[in-house]
Parts: structure tokens; C-alpha cells; sequence
């Protein structure tokens, strides 16, 4: 954990908090029908997803203000910075005439970028997110966090849009989203999160090795969000476009879930102890409170190496 992720953490959460309350709070003073009912699909959403991604294996005993913190990176900072950065891309690419790309530009940029920077600060200011799965699901919950506020946004345009009424208006938007593209932000943020994660956990790599595949896992989530985003002009291009990167994009994600669920089960190399074991003095201690000397670190054959945890840092300084 560092102390210095960890104050950058709490200020830009704060940063963040205002602008969520502001995009929740005023879609009721655009439509009352459609923030309600939004409301009530953001959470059984929530609900939903929180419930896939705790019973995997590899869910961190991180405590909730971990889950509280991923999911405001996504819904409130992450927003905060699109605000900034996003909206003068738009504008360009208005400018520029691209209509094709400007969606993809408006979202992939810079919002995959956020939600991975998102990743590692979170990685870095929990003591106990220490394995490269950890990386995955922060990544899951930060793209939850800012998925929810988006199609909580996104179903109150609807509802303005539609001749007919306010709800079939924000059902249709949710019932696109949802069925049309299930955990796109999801997916996305938890691709780049596994190879953040594997770049700050995995043991015995070089720093270029590190920086690499923690590009190169943020670039394929960028590149399948762009793609995703991409305005064809036919719609039969469109939805031939999608059904292709949802072939590339959920197969990946699956394989993913699953490898760090295994992953997880077979972990040998966590040794939980009380506190730092700094002198031989509290060597000699822990061994003569056990009858077996340390456990010594260990890893499945194929399976990443990962630092220790321990369960107090300021304990046992002997």
C-alpha cells in the first residue's frame, strides 16, 4: 500500500462524488418516470453483477470501502475527467466532419484511459489487493460503477426522445443496453485491470516486461471499446461489427473470469501472517507459537508468482 496513491485515491474521490450526485439528482428535474425507474434497474444492475463477480474465487478480502472506491473511480471520477477531456474531442471531431469515429473518440478516449488509471491507483492504496486477479475484478467494478451511471444517463435521453411516454422511452434504452451489450464497461475495465495487475503482482518479471503487457491489455480494451463505438452508416454493417467484437470481446472476458477463479483456488504462494517478521527474534517467536517453521511460498505450475500478504505492517517489529 502507498500512502501517496492512497491520499490520491481520496482526492479525486471527492473530486468525483459531486459530479455523480449531479448527473444522478438531475435527471429527476429532467424526467421523474425515467430517474425512477432507472434507479431501480441501476440497482438490481448492481446487484447483479456484484453477485457474479463475488463468488468467483479471486474476489480480494479487501473490505467494502475497496468495492465502495472502485465503484465511485467509475462513476464519479471517471466522469469528472471525461467532462474535461472528452467533451473538446467531440467537439473536434464535429468540426472535423468524422462523424464515423467521433463516438469511438468521444468514448474509448478518454475513458478507458481513466478507468485503467483508475486500476492502478486502487491496486496501489489497498494493502491487500496484492495478486494479478485482483487487477481483474477492480477493473470489473470500476467499469460497473461508471456502466450504471451511463445507462442511468443514457435512459433519461431516451425518455426525452420518445413521441409516446417517458417510460417506454427509459425501458427501451435499458433493454438496448442491457441485452444489446451486457457489461461493456465491465468487460473493458477488467481486461485492462488483469494486465495492471499482472504488471504491479507478478514476481520475477523486468520493468519492460511490466510496462508492456499493462499497455498492451489497456489497448485491447481501448481498441474493442473503439471498435464498439465505431458509426457505420448501414445497419446491417453495424450489427455485423458488433456481433464481431462481442465474439473477440466475451469469449476473452469468460476465459478470463474463469482462469482467475482457478487461479485463485490454487494460490499457495499467500502466506497470511501477523504482522512483519523483521529480526530473528520474531522468526524465533512465530516458530515456537507453531509446531512447522514458515510456510514456504509456492505456486502451481503455470500460475503467476505473487508477493506475500501479512496482516499488520505495524505489528510485530520486534
Amino acid at each position: 500500500m502507498s500512502r501517496l496513491f492512497h491520499i490520491t485515491l481520496i482526492v479525486l474521490t471527492v473530486l468525483g462524488v459531486p459530479i455523480l450526485l449531479f448527473f444522478t439528482f438531475s435527471n429527476f428535474l429532467v424526467s421523474g418516470i425515467a430517474a425512477g425507474v432507472g434507479m431501480v434497474f441501476a440497482v438490481v444492475y448492481t446487484a447483479f453483477w456484484l453477485v457474479v463477480l463475488r463468488v468467483n474465487a479471486a474476489w480480494p478480502r479487501a473490505g467494502f470501502w475497496w468495492v465502495i472506491a472502485s465503484m465511485l473511480w467509475g462513476a464519479g471520477v471517471s466522469f469528472l475527467v471525461v467532462m474535461i477531456a472528452g467533451l473538446p474531442v467531440l467537439e473536434l471531431m464535429d468540426k472535423l466532419g468524422w462523424t464515423f469515429v467521433t463516438a469511438s473518440f468521444g468514448g474509448a478516449y478518454p475513458e478507458e484511459i481513466v478507468k485503467a488509471l483508475g486500476v492502478a491507483v486502487i491496486l496501489l492504496s489497498f494493502r491487500r489487493l496484492n495478486r494479478p486477479w485482483h487487477g481483474f475484478l477492480t477493473g470489473a467494478l470500476i467499469g460497473l460503477g461508471f456502466e450504471v451511471v451511463e445507462n442511468l444517463l443514457y435512459g433519461t435521453f431516451g425518455a426525452l426522445m420518445n413521441p409516446n411516454s417517458d417510460l417506454a422511452g427509459v425501458l427501451g434504452i435499458w433493454a438496448l443496453r442491457v441485452v444489446a451489450g451486457p457489461g461493456l464497461h465491465v468487460i473493458f475495465t477488467a481486461l485492462a485491470g488483469w494486465g495492471i495487475g499482472l504488471a504491479l503482482f507478478r514476481a520475477g518479471r523486468s520493468l519492460s516486461w511490466r510496462w508492456t503487457v499493462a499497455v498492451a491489455w489497456t489497448l485491447l480494451a481501448f481498441a474493442l471499446h473503439f471498435a464498439w463505438n465505431l458509426m457505420w452508416e448501414s445497419t446491417t454493417a453495424q450489427v455485423i461489427a458488433m456481433v464481431v467484437i462481442a465474439l473477440i470481446m466475451y469469449p476473452v472476458a469468460i476465459w478470463l473470469y474463469v482462469h482467475c477463479h482457478r487461479s485463485a483456488r490454487n494460490d499457495g504462494s499467500q502466506v497470511v501472517l501477523p504482522g512483519l517478521l523483521t529480526n530473528l527474534t520474531a522468526l524465533q517467536h512465530y516458530r515456537d507459537r507453531h509446531s512447522s517453521p514458515l510456510p514456504a511460498n509456492r505456486t502451481e505450475p503455470g500460475e503467476p508468482e505473487a508477493f506475500s500478504a501479512v496482516e499488520d505492517p505495524e505489528r510485530l517489529r520486534g
